[in-house]
């Protein structure tokens, strides 16, 4: 999702002041995830767009460039969502390092979910819900009518809903009770039918300028604002329970915060995803989003409540597409390519996640949707806790040579070990070479960056002469939400090639966007040549800084620097090639060669069958056994089009033989892991069993990289040595090759208390390369040194936690309580003519923390 919120402030005051006004227009995004090629087909044909002789060729053109809008940049999620994330995963990670994998799993088993959806049907006047024009065939979800049980069914009942012929399915309330082991509780009601103001094209009609449906959220609004204005104070406060953005910062998110919690929107026309029925590219794309992002939602009128997110999805929606939209309104990202390659090879998941191609899994394609990954699995435990998953982690170095033995259960049985999970040492990833030596600066990757690198220079007085500050850039950063500035004693300076001021943000003399878009660029890399004028500064000790600052989504590759230089004229100054540490100040950048630092990874190995809801994989012809999957967190999507080969989740193809030039959705049919022979399967003539996987080999699918996966050869095999005949269970044998010469990673310290003072010593073992670390003293101050020394203001009794992190990016944690004194003494009063002291100790110098900690992140709030 790219763009953000473009209403302008001015309709915005103009909607705010007449309370009952929808706001200008918002785009909303497309969701590749529930395309459905063969009904866009059938309705093309339909619609008279594509003649029924014409060739596949012509066909397959034809879908391609009809879902072409789906690749396409996608609006921004809201900033204080992704904020949320950022404080429950710190959250997390503090919860993790006090609690053994075994603990966690024991209490978190008891803890339960329940979420209360508003779900609203919305009509328009010229497309009625019992006048839709649709007959058999136009959908395999047909029915003569589509009256409100229909969907209270289909999304909440107990006991499923009825399909077109009659067929018991599974309602949205089953998938998420059966997937999370009964500990996830879908309920809600569903309120309608009602009648838009507009007609249909009005809100489906596609945005000149970013071909995505352009008025769904005026939609939005009239649908909730109908179904509020026929229900009570009490019942509408029933929908608002929850406070996931911890609005008022008490920690607390189980509570009101003036947000509807949860909506459905259902409108009257068959998906734009699925061939947009009569509407064609004028039918609304299923999606989630959100409204009046700049307000924190939209205030409803006659209420006391906002609308902010939603979902959206059409007449004919099955499950799988309510179940997946939903995944995101959970937090879930999508598991397809999200690229322009999403009309062609895809990611290497396909059915057999919920979050990828799953959705649509089903004798009636939508209607059994499959499970969900296991990093999906993995989110909504760490998240909702509950038996989403039962994992075993197994670590590389408790792997024999000689091989154990382990029994997996199917992943729809939540009662006993259904997930095994083996961290990986991170492997550093390809990068660029430095623009000259053997090192060079970068900026480091990833979303809601603040990264500085600074140095100090005197600088001469001059008069007449001209200081120049010069540096060599290779950058790719989302153009104006992400940016690099040069400041000097923080103030940011104009340069060559920097953008005055710019849109999204307040920032001032920014390099933004792509350094290939310069013309004067050298290589492949596209390196730049950024000078700055420093002359105004003559006479004085400046500090330089050179930052990275990002935004909340849409993670390029940064920047890198090198060759950094300042000239009195031609009298050079100050120099710094990178090629010797220790000459700058590294605050998130790193001093790197030509590979990054790459984050941790780890297989995940599922036994997946077809029973509960992996009974849809049957009827795709995806076979059952042992899956093998990759997590890779070195990659924030799946887009293998971009990165072959990478993803941040994927799934190792057993059967590296290709079926044709098939998409990767069906290549990967056979990726399982098994003791039993192949199905049958059009154009697949390679059918026996695959039962080892073994590392050394190649899995990468090289006649189609981006439906193969890149390993790390490290001696790991995995070998399934039996299965149930109905795949309820199966043995594997895990070995390692290499077992003798992996030690793990482990840490404790020693301490000396002396009163209110500590001395810490750490002691590690197993590291490989050098060691940063992470103190928490359990009074709220932290440290990075190796033995340090701390005095606690009051005694008591604190844990202490030390986390170190190796090059691997291996982490190893140990804890220890300490017990602090202070000796007494009588008081001593000061002589009357001595002036205070410090005036407010600790509490002083935390509280400018905790401004210069709120001025950034309004400054990154900044438009």
């Amino acid at each position: 999702m790219r763009s953000i919120n473009d209403i302008t402030a001015f309709v915005l005051m103009l909607a705010l002041m007449s309370g009952a006004s929808i706001a200008a227009p918002n785009h909303t995004p497309a969701d590749a995830g529930v395309i459905n090629k063969e009904r866009i087909l059938y309705w093309l044909i339909e619609r008279g767009e594509v003649s029924v002789d014409a060739s596949e060729s012509v066909k397959q053109a034809a879908v391609e460039a009809y879902i072409h809008r789906a690749t396409l940049a996608q609006p921004k999620a809201p900033r204080i969502e992704v904020e949320a994330e950022h404080a429950r995963l710190q959250q997390s990670k503090s919860s993790k390092l006090m609690r053994s994998p075994a603990q966690r799993l024991v209490a978190d088993a008891d803890v339960t979910k329940t979420v209360k959806v508003l779900a609203v049907l919305i009509d328009f006047p010229n497309l009625k819900y019992n006048n839709n024009g649709l007959k058999t065939g136009d959908t395999e979800m047909f029915y003569p009518s589509y009256p409100v049980a229909h969907y209270k069914d289909l999304l909440f009942s107990t006991s499923g809903f009825k399909g077109p012929q009659g067929q018991t399915f599974d309602s949205g309330y089953q998938y998420y009770q059966a997937v999370s082991g009964k500990t996830f509780f879908f309920t809600g009601d569903v309120k309608g039918w009602y009648t838009a103001s507009q007609n249909a094209e009005y809100y489906g009609a596609n945005d000149a300028q970013t071909d995505s449906d352009a008025n769904v959220t005026e939609l939005i609004k009239e649908a909730v604002s109908q179904a509020v204005a026929d229900m009570s104070a009490a019942e509408l406060a029933s929908y608002d329970v929850e406070d996931p953005y911890d609005l008022n910062n008490n920690g607390n998110l189980d509570e009101p915060d003036g947000i509807i919690d949860h909506v459905m929107i259902f409108h009257s026309s068959i998906g734009e995803e699925a061939g947009g029925g009569k509407l064609g590219a004028n039918a609304i794309w299923s999606h989630r989003y959100f409204v009046d992002q700049r307000t924190r939602g939209y205030a409803i009128p006659n209420s006391t409540k906002k609308l902010f997110g939603y979902t959206i999805q059409p007449i004919d929606a099955g499950t799988g597409v309510c179940t997946h939209e939903f995944g995101h309104d959970l937090g879930l990202p999508d598991e397809y390519d999200t690229s322009s390659n999403t009309n062609k090879d895809g990611s290497p998941v396909g059915l057999w996640s919920l979050m990828s191609g799953g959705s649509w899994a089903g004798s009636i394609a939508g209607a059994q949707p499959s499970g969900f990954s296991p990093y999906a699995r993995s989110y909504l435990q760490e998240k909702y806790k509950g038996k989403w998953l039962n994992e075993r982690e197994i670590t590389l170095a408790s792997i024999p040579k000689s091989g154990m033995e382990l029994t997996l259960n199917e992943a729809v049985n939540h009662q006993a070990v259904n997930q095994i999970s083996i961290p990986l040492p991170a492997a550093p990833i390809p990068f660029k070479a430095p623009y000259q030596g053997r090192y060079q600066y970068y900026s480091g990757q990833g979303n809601m960056l603040n990264n500085s690198m600074s140095f100090a220079v005197n600088l001469p007085t001059v008069t007449s002469d001209k200081l120049t500050l010069t540096m060599k850039a290779s950058w790719s950063m989302e153009p104006d939400y992400d940016y690099m500035q040069v400041k000097v004693r923080g103030t940011a300076i104009p340069g060559n090639y920097t953008k005055s001021v710019n849109a999204m943000n307040s920032a001032r003399h920014i390099i933004t966007g792509e350094s290939s878009a310069i013309p004067q660029a050298e290589g492949n890399d596209a390196w730049v040549t950024l000078e700055y004028d420093l002359s105004g500064f003559s006479g004085t000790a400046v500090p330089i800084e050179i930052n990275y600052v990002t935004d909340e989504y849409a993670s390029e590759s940064g920047v890198t620097i090198d060759n950094i230089s300042i000239k009195q004229n031609t009298t050079e100054l100050y120099a710094d090639n990178a090629e010797v540490a220790g000459k700058v100040t590294l605050n998130g950048y790193s001093r790197i060669q030509d590979a990054r630092p790459g984050a941790p990874s780890r297989y995940l190995v599922q036994l997946r069958s077809h029973n509960g809801v992996d009974a849809g994989l049957r009827v795709a012809g995806f076979d059952p056994g042992v899956l093998l999957w990759l997590e890779n967190l070195s990659y924030y999507d799946n887009n293998v089009s971009a990165h072959p080969g990478y993803s941040l989740i994927g799934v190792i193809d057993a059967d590296q033989n290709m079926i044709g030039t098939r998409s990767t959705d069906e290549q990967i049919r056979d990726a399982a892991f098994s003791t039993v022979r192949q199905t049958a399967f059009a154009g697949d003539s390679h059918l026996n069993a695959v039962s080892l996987f073994d590392d050394s080999l190649d899995y990468s699918a090289p006649l189609q990289p981006q439906s193969g996966m890149v390993l790390q050869k490290l001696g790991l095999t995995m070998e399934v040595l039996s299965q149930a005949s109905n795949n309820s269970t199966a043995v594997v044998r895990l070995a390692n090759a290499n077992s003798a010469v992996i030690v793990p990673l482990t840490v404790s310290f020693t301490k000396t208390v002396n009163q209110l003072a500590v001395n810490f010593v750490s002691n590690t073992q197993g590291a490989v390369g050098a060691v940063t670390y992470a103190w928490d003293f359990g009074d709220g101050t932290t440290s990075t040194a190796a033995a340090p020394t701390h005095t606690y203001t009051a005694a008591g009794t604190y844990t202490v936690t030390l986390t170190v992190t190796d090059t691997q990016n291996t982490t190893a944690s140990s804890s220890s309580t300490v017990t602090v004194t202070a000796s007494v003494t009588p008081p001593v009063t000061p002589p009357s003519s001595e002036g205070s002291g410090g005036g407010g100790g600790s509490l002083g110098w935390l509280s400018l923390a905790f401004l210069g900690l709120f001025a950034w992140r309004r400054q990154l709030h900044a438009y």
